[in-house]
């Protein structure tokens, strides 16, 4: 029986079949189909196929970041003007920003070179340097990293030329190019020399150590990777240098294999070498040298603190014995407080008393310290009136046939003496009622000596002249406000004048042999009640009479006499003190 099946090695083609009864043999219009909607198929899967491609590993950016760079380098040169009328205003702000980006790093680097120039360990390291016969740079970055991957060489394999090099450093670069010379060499040396296993990377070099650094090498199919390491070498960074050399085999693939010379297919690799520039610091290292320059500036802070705490202590010190010290008379120390490395004194000063910094000095008080706030003032101190009318007494005026001079008690009281013409002692008089506090001691004129201008011999003469103060005298009034009673200054330079008048009629009273007697009458308007208006006469009689005294007016021949209330027409007249002299001769 003949076996009817198809054998078994002949191929299916089932579906060739069903596809040609669906579509018929003219697949043509199938393929046109799928060309006009290719387009909207890969744009609806593409982002997510690069994201997803990206998340794997990491392939597309290092695929894409050197076309991207390729791309902006042609726009640039061939649209150079246009891109320069865009970025023109950015201009200013880039060179604020690259002006501010170099201070930055010019501090950055100045205070590095502070820590690394000011301390004994310094000092060692720069020693231990010119004894090595390397740069103090590199010395110092040899004893700060644990290590340091500082270059990068890629080399074609088969010429030995080099592909491309990164540095962490530009200025410690090493000439990458004479250094893939020598490496070639000295690994095809030992693969001739000592090679003697049968496949070829066993006998190529892996590490190149120096007393400096070290060289790792990694051997691919067509490319070497070469890295300039300082330090102790970890196993992670053998790991990355495996892994950055499969990836630059995998995405340059092809400019490797048809390398004829060309390095610029290879511009963009630095995405994929730069993970490999990594260092790690010795630890240690820099919390000791952040210790020392924490305890130096400790040290700084502490000794600046003490000096501050210091001159602050002086100062608490002089500004409680400024609050000790007894004030010369007519000075008041109102406040002390200190400011700006100074003790400052608010002072109240009458412009007789002692000056502040004759006062500080004979206190044994620093003068340059202290600095005074004075405020002038008028002071009630006996002592200080005294020193104003001894000033006065001094400062007056005299003619050649006059003399004044002041005799001060302690309880007191001051005795003038002297002999003055009458406008002289008028004029003192004045003066000295303009005093403040002139009534809170006692004046005592009585031994002053008041002459006339001229001389009266003749009887007759000095007769008149007694009636003419007699009726001068007898026409002064004294007028007062409505209910007062108490003088006021413009009242007391009247009685002031007034007083000289009634000294000059006893003197010709004395000489006419007549008896002087003066009636003091004090009266008032009717605003008032009787009783008030009788009380208030009397003391206006009395503070005019005790007035006249006080000015060395004898008080016997003063007799104070109350009128009461005066029915007048002008009130104002009856609010007054008015003076009767009475003479009569001696028998």
């Amino acid at each position: 029986m003949t076996d009817k099946g198809a054998p078994a090695d002949l191929p299916d083609n089932s579906l060739d079949k069903v596809r040609e009864l669906l579509i018929g043999r003219d697949d043509k219009f199938v393929q046109e189909k799928l060309d006009s909607d290719a387009k909207g198929f890969v744009s609806s899967v593409v982002s997510e196929a690069l994201f997803e491609r990206e998340t794997k590993d990491g392939s597309v950016n290092k695929v894409l970041v050197p076309l991207v760079e390729k791309s902006l380098h042609r726009s640039i040169e061939a649209n150079s003007e246009k891109i320069v009328g865009t970025l023109y205003p950015l201009v200013g702000t880039l060179v604020r920003k690259a002006v501010s980006s170099f201070l930055i790093e010019f501090v950055e680097r100045t205070n590095a070179l502070i820590e690394h120039s000011l301390s004994p360990k310094s000092i060692s390291w720069r020693f231990r340097a010119w004894q090595s016969g390397i740069k103090y740079s590199e010395y110092v970055a040899s004893q700060i990293y644990q290590y340091q991957v500082q270059q990068l060489l890629v080399i074609h394999r088969e010429t030995g030329t080099l592909l491309h090099s990164i540095s962490s450093d530009p200025d410690k670069e090493k000439d990458a190019d004479l250094i893939s010379s020598m490496l070639v060499a000295i690994n095809d040396f030992v693969a001739d020399a000592f090679g003697v296993t049968s496949t070829e990377s066993e006998n190529e070099l892996g590490e190149i150590k120096t007393e400096d650094f070290t060289l790792l090498i990694k051997i691919g199919p067509q490319a070497l990777l070469v890295a300039a390491v300082t330090g102790s070498v970890p196993p992670e960074v053998r790991g990355k240098l495996q892994q950055a050399l499969e990836e630059f085999h995998h995405f340059y693939q092809q400019p490797l294999v048809n390398y004829d010379g060309d390095n610029a297919p290879f511009d963009g690799c630095e995405t994929i070498l730069a993970d490999c520039l990594v260092s790690e610091r010795k630890e240690g290292e820099g919390k000791k040298s952040k210790r020392l320059i924490g305890g130096v500036v400790l040290l700084v802070i502490l000794f600046a603190i003490g000096i501050l705490s210091f001159m602050r202590l002086s100062l608490t010190v002089l500004k409680s014995d400024l609050h000790e010290l007894v004030p010369p008379p007519g000075v008041i120390l109102t406040d002390t407080y200190i400011s700006n490395g100074k003790v400052h004194a608010k002072v109240l000063r009458d412009p007789a008393a002692t000056n502040i910094n004759q006062w500080f000095s004979e206190s044994d008080i620093d003068l340059s310290r202290v600095i005074v706030s004075e405020e002038p003032f008028v002071s009630l101190k006996s002592h200080v009136i005294l020193r104003k009318l001894e000033t006065l007494v001094n400062a007056l005026h005299l003619s050649e046939t006059e003399t004044l001079s002041l005799n001060a008690k302690e309880d007191n009281k001051a005795v003038i003496s002297g002999s003055v013409f009458a406008s002289t002692a008028q004029r003192f008089t004045q003066q000295m009622g303009r005093i403040p506090g002139i009534s809170s001691i006692h004046v005592d004129t009585d031994a002053l000596n008041v002459k006339a201008a001229h001389q009266i011999d003749n009887a007759v003469i000095q007769k008149a002249a007694l009636n003419r103060l007699v009726n001068k005298i007898s026409s002064q009034t004294v007028l007062f406000a409505t209910n007062q009673e108490a003088l006021s200054e413009v009242q007391l330079a009247q009685l002031e004048s007034l007083a000289n008048e009634i000294k000059q009629l006893l003197s010709l009273a004395n000489k006419t042999n007549t008896v002087v007697s003066i009636v003091v009458m004090g009266a008032s308007d009717n605003s008032g009640s009787s009783a008030r208006n009788r009380e208030l006469s009397q003391k206006r009689a009395e503070n005019v009479v005790n007035s006249l005294i006080s000015l060395g007016v004898e008080s016997d021949i003063l007799i104070p006499v109350s009128l009461g209330e005066l029915p007048l027409q002008n009130a104002s007249m009856g609010r007054s003190v008015m003076l009767n002299v009475l003479i009569s001769s001696e028998l």
